[in-house]
């Protein structure tokens, strides 16, 4: 099992190409997006381990102000400035919101 995503939605919704970790073909992928009020989310996605890492940082925090990670995840899609994970089990999902700042909801959930 792998995580289906479009590379193309994850693009347009953090703005930037990538970081690839190692290799390409280890399908491990760092994505970050900062934000008007200095908010940093970043994205790990470990495509053939199932499993997504998600950061939400602040320029003048040294530790994060959350960190998730997400096992079993089967799924990263887009819908507007919203980008959701779905899981192995069917039963959650999380959404992460990207505008008019970044938000979580479906917390609950996990």
């Amino acid at each position: 099992m792998f995580i289906q995503f479009s590379e193309y939605d994850l693009l347009e919704l953090f703005e930037s190409e990538p970081i690839s970790i190692s290799d390409t073909e280890a399908g491990m992928f760092i994505y970050s997006k900062t934000d008007i009020q200095g908010l940093k989310l970043v994205l790990t996605v470990s495509i053939y381990e199932q499993e997504c890492l998600l950061s939400l940082n602040h320029e003048s925090y040294s530790i994060p102000i959350i960190n998730l990670t997400l096992k079993d995840v089967t799924q990263i899609s887009k819908n507007n400035d919203k980008l959701n994970f779905q899981f192995e089990n069917g039963e959650k999902n999380i959404d992460v919101l990207f505008k008019p700042n970044f938000a979580f909801s479906n917390l609950v959930n996990i």
